[in-house]
């Protein structure tokens, strides 16, 4: 698995994905206060898009079994893109509601597409350790996300500064889902 290019792919794919739901999480509510939403509306709110969160897992997991989990990636990442452009360019209330619905919903699609990636690529004979070593791009995400979008809240003075480089980062995620997330050729015997 190491040594496939699929594998690097998907890692990378997995902790983007990763990183801009967790950004999303963690700011949801500071973000709705930012522009406008009343604290207790927002708080509600951060409720219902954990709701997105769980269904985002069994509506990817559908996709990525019909789609292909590199062609579900790129749905992500389009996703993603979109949101984070909307909540860049138009922040309201509305859009606030759409863009966090759509990224918690992402979020919960990245735990459906890199486990049923690893088993389809990598089979599952190996799977619970290969998983693992797949799994730390969510943990990296955890960490990187979160402090990510602190740096960008003390040096911009607001969190809405975070989606240009969601924006970026999901662009970047597709085109690594496109050239890399592909199933592994077998080795050819000589």
């Amino acid at each position: 698995m190491l040594k496939s290019p699929s594998f690097y792919g998907l890692w990378a794919c997995y902790f983007i994905g990763c990183l801009a739901g967790l950004m999303a999480i963690g700011i949801a509510k500071p973000v709705g206060t930012d522009i406008g939403v009343e604290a207790g509306l927002a708080t509600m709110l951060v409720g219902a898009f954990a709701v997105f969160n769980g269904f985002g897992r069994p509506v990817f997991g559908a996709l990525t079994d019909k789609l292909t989990p590199r062609n579900t990636a790129m749905l992500s990442f389009i996703l993603i893109a979109f949101a984070s452009l909307l909540l860049w360019q138009l922040p309201t209330v509305t859009v606030y509601i759409i863009a966090f619905a759509i990224l918690w919903g992402c979020l919960g699609g990245w735990l459906a597409i890199a486990p049923t990636a690893t088993a389809g690529y990598f089979g599952t004979c190996d799977y619970p350790r290969c998983y693992g070593v797949v799994f730390l791009a969510y943990g990296a995400g955890g960490i990187a996300g979160p402090q990510l979008a602190g740096f960008i809240k003390t040096s911009t003075g607001s969190f809405l500064g975070v989606f240009p480089i969601i924006l970026v980062l999901a662009l970047i995620g597709l085109v690594i889902a496109f050239m890399l997330l592909k199933p592994p050729q077998a080795p050819v015997k000589a």
